[in-house]
């Protein structure tokens, strides 16, 4: 048994990288000025220059943050119990399943057969052998998706196919959640925040729209939403459960369903290789050769054989669009360039065309300018455009801060939040897309009461902030790390790594499909101090 004053001891360094954190989030988000579109241009969406007074609102920023966050670590310290853990109740998933396929529905008919939006028609033409195959649309969700749309066309109807997939796709993620939400029943938390959780998933129709959206993310998500419970398991086995079989089976099929649902799971897999032998040591082992077997399978597959079997590579400017945020903003703010640089840059784009189309929250605008945009300037020069970059930056660094921070504001600025990709529906036009004779017919109008089922549906269509949603998943961070409880810390390291590669290669400011996982995992993080239990407790046994 440790003396009381051992049991009482903490850390203080993640309270004190939190409140830093926190201080520079809101120091720097309070200088955005944002119009609401994504879309507009520099001179609407513009960065405050800097000032003195912002060392101000850092420090009392990160002050107030330290000291909520050793308020909150009393409220668990005086309220947190241990919970008891109980077998899975089947009745309780079935009822919650029910629940979240009847309050969709809604959604589902109104929209029907289902949301294909842009980048889902990119899936379909290659799934349809209309385009060939390339890994900017993951190959094995393009793979997918064509199972159903295939079945439609033999059936012939390729809305059927929609149909199918849209099911699916529905079908599995209100399966996911309720398992989700039956999973934290079993290990005892409340029934009462069990019913909170199951609202929260039912009620905002955020859920029923990635439910029914032809998009790789809401699987990716429950890919990862999965991977991060095995975590919890494992944490909550002392890490005896690493060494299980099934468990190392379940890993792998989890794994290789975020590497190959979205080109970032790799990453993420990768993170998660290097974290787990540092909290779980020997323990770690197995489950690590595991991952290292899944990462190097994954990278033969997606490169040699891909190679083999004419899928084109990912373009380079998927990776860069930080950088070439940046250089834009330097270019049409006047920034400081050599004859060297600004040859590097205006190859790639002429500089009155920065000034015409460069759009300070999205990315997209400069890359797909294709009649100027020299895309084959950029694969082919890559290195040297990144040392101009390099150099860049040092005469520039204040508008490389700016400019990071307008491409990437909505994934940490608390509060910030907007409809882009949001909340979207029905089947885009257009854009040769006419051709599969596509369309979204509303079910639901036709149906007695459908009229008033839809105006509160469209009273739900809630925008959640991804920086808010951020901040808290920091929080239940910094108090884990605070107790020392890495394996249960780990539990939320796919969420946090998640959101670093967006903060890598942010495509634009706001998509709350880009990080769901932090939306989608929510409920988790409040429980998951309480399954560590406070350090009194653990000393304790």
């Amino acid at each position: 048994m440790h003396t009381q004053q051992e049991k009482q001891k903490k850390a203080w360094w993640p309270f004190v990288l939190a409140a830093l954190m926190f201080g520079t989030m809101l120091a720097l988000g309070r200088k955005i000025q944002f119009s609401g579109d994504v879309h507009a241009s520099y001179t609407h969406n513009t960065f405050d220059d800097f000032a003195w007074t912002d060392l101000a609102v850092f420090a009392a920023a990160a002050v107030g943050a330290f000291v909520l966050l050793l308020a909150v670590d009393r409220l668990y310290d005086a309220f947190a119990r241990p919970l008891k853990r109980k077998a899975f109740d089947k009745k309780l998933f079935v009822i919650c399943f029910a629940v979240l396929c009847l309050c969709w529905l809604p959604f589902f008919l109104k929209d029907f057969p289902g949301s294909v939006l842009g980048d889902s028609f990119g899936s379909v033409q290659q799934a349809l052998g209309d385009a060939a195959f390339s890994n900017h649309f993951p190959v094995v969700y393009t793979l997918f998706v064509g199972i159903f749309l295939k079945i439609g066309a033999a059936m012939g109807s390729l809305t059927g196919g929609v149909f199918l997939y849209s099911l699916t796709q529905y079908v599995l993620l209100a399966a996911a959640y309720a398992y989700f939400l039956t999973w934290l029943d079993s290990k005892g938390v409340r029934r009462w925040y069990i019913i909170a959780s199951l609202l929260f998933f039912a009620i905002p129709q955020t859920f029923a729209m990635q439910a029914v959206v032809m998009w790789k993310d809401p699987l990716f998500t429950a890919f990862l939403l999965l991977l991060t419970m095995q975590l919890a398991d494992a944490a909550q086995s002392q890490g005896k459960l690493l060494c299980n079989q099934t468990f190392l089976v379940k890993w792998v099929l989890l794994l290789l369903g975020i590497i190959f649902f979205r080109n970032n799971g790799l990453y993420i897999a990768a993170g998660l290789l290097v974290l787990l032998p540092i909290v779980y040591r020997r323990q770690a082992k197995r489950v690590c050769l595991a991952t290292l077997s899944v990462i190097v399978a994954s990278c033969i597959v997606t490169g040699p054989i891909y190679t083999a079997c004419g899928v084109k590579k990912d373009s380079v400017v998927e990776s860069l669009g930080v950088p070439i945020q940046q250089m834009a903003y330097v270019v049409t703010h006047d920034g400081e360039m050599n004859d060297t640089e600004r040859e590097a840059v205006t190859s790639l784009l002429p500089e009155e065309e920065y000034k015409r189309v460069y759009t300070p929250c999205l990315v997209d605008s400069i890359k797909w300018d294709y009649g100027h945009f020299d895309d084959y300037y950029l694969e082919h020069n890559t290195v040297h455009l990144l040392k101009c970059w390099g150099t860049m930056c040092l005469k520039n660094f204040p508008s490389y801060v700016k400019a990071y921070c307008l491409e990437t504001f909505g994934y940490w600025k608390i509060g910030a939040r907007n409809g882009y990709g949001d909340m979207v529906a029905g089947i885009s036009e257009g854009e040769g897309w006419d051709v599969y004779d596509l369309h979204t017919t509303d079910v639901l109008q036709r149906l007695p009461g459908g009229a008033w089922l839809s105006a509160v549906q469209d009273k739900l269509q809630i925008h959640f902030s991804i920086g808010t949603l951020f901040a808290l998943w920091v929080l239940g961070l910094a108090l884990l790390l605070r107790r020392k409880a890495y394996p249960f810390a780990l539990v939320l390291a796919p969420g946090a790594l998640l959101w670093l590669t967006l903060m890598l290669a942010a495509p634009v400011a706001f998509g709350v499909r880009y990080a769901y996982l932090l939306l989608a995992g929510f409920p988790l993080i409040p429980v998951v101090p309480v399954l560590a239990g406070n350090k009194n407790q653990q000393e304790e046994k």
